[in-house]
């Protein structure tokens, strides 16, 4: 199995961040007995680490495309050559497609997304479409037109 793309994407929209982070500094205070509540700083902190964690995995090798949204997927998924039908890399809109970043569901398909509007639409045999977006999306494209000329 040769690798033709390899790309790795983590949510690094600094405004996420900011809220993000404000979990944390909110959970400590101000309280009206001056106590910090264990849960609230357990949540506060947990939720940006999770956040931290997660990342959209995608290659493509001479065996079709391989994507995983960790920690959501604990191994790889992959979609067969065969199973393509067209793919197009393109523009879109992931809050009006989609209703935002991450593993969603909208009118036109599913997407895996983190960050971005720009992605690659792959069209299958079964009829389903599916968005990956991706920062190096018009490598994606090519490395995929590569290895359905094969």
């Amino acid at each position: 199995m040769k690798e033709l793309f390899e790309e790795n994407q983590r949510f690094t929209q600094w405004w996420l961040w900011v809220v993000l982070i404000s979990f944390p500094i909110m959970s400590v205070g101000p309280f009206d007995d001056n106590e910090i509540n264990l849960y609230y700083v357990l949540i506060g902190a947990g939720i940006p680490l999770l956040f931290y964690t997660f990342q959209l995995r995608i290659k493509v090798s001479t065996e079709g495309l391989h994507y995983q949204f960790f920690p959501f997927h604990f191994k790889a998924h992959s979609i067969k050559l065969e199973d393509i039908e067209k793919f197009k890399a393109t523009e879109y809109s992931p809050l009006k497609e989609y209703g935002g970043w991450g593993i969603k569901f909208g009118f036109g398909g599913k997407a895996y997304n983190v960050s971005g509007n720009k992605g690659v639409r792959i069209h299958l045999k079964d009829g389903t479409n599916i968005m990956f977006g991706s920062q190096k999306y018009k490598e994606l494209e090519k490395a995929l037109k590569k290895i359905k000329k094969q």
